[in-house]
């Protein structure tokens, strides 16, 4: 698999979510970054436009430490020669941020 492209080793099939060897965490949030360069990807080809930027293996996860404590940490799993991420130190704006983060997935995807 073409970590980049994310297009298999069969003609016009790519893999997304838990069944990629790409090197990043069987996690959503990677996941729909990949879903979203495989369908800007076939959208380009079919319109007969250049590609999208490569999938980056960026992803980010809120972590909650209780006592309405929530930290960030984003991470670049396919930089090199190892993967790289920062880490966001707990505050309320990212309480409010996971918020709005799992409102917003919920809404795209199920419409809610």
């Amino acid at each position: 698999m073409n970590p980049a492209t994310l297009k298999t080793r069969f003609p016009g099939v790519y893999a997304v979510g838990d069944v990629t060897s790409v090197g990043t965490p069987k996690a959503g949030v990677f996941a729909e970054g990949a879903a979203r360069v495989v369908a800007q990807r076939l959208i380009a080809q079919v319109r007969g436009e250049e590609p999208p930027p490569p999938f980056d293996g960026i992803g980010a996860c809120y972590i909650e430490f209780g006592d309405k404590r929530v930290g960030r940490v984003e991470v670049n799993f396919l930089s090199s020669p190892t993967p790289t991420g920062t880490f966001t130190a707990p505050s309320l704006q990212l309480v409010r941020d996971k918020s709005e983060f799992a409102t917003s997935r919920q809404a795209r995807w199920f419409g809610q």
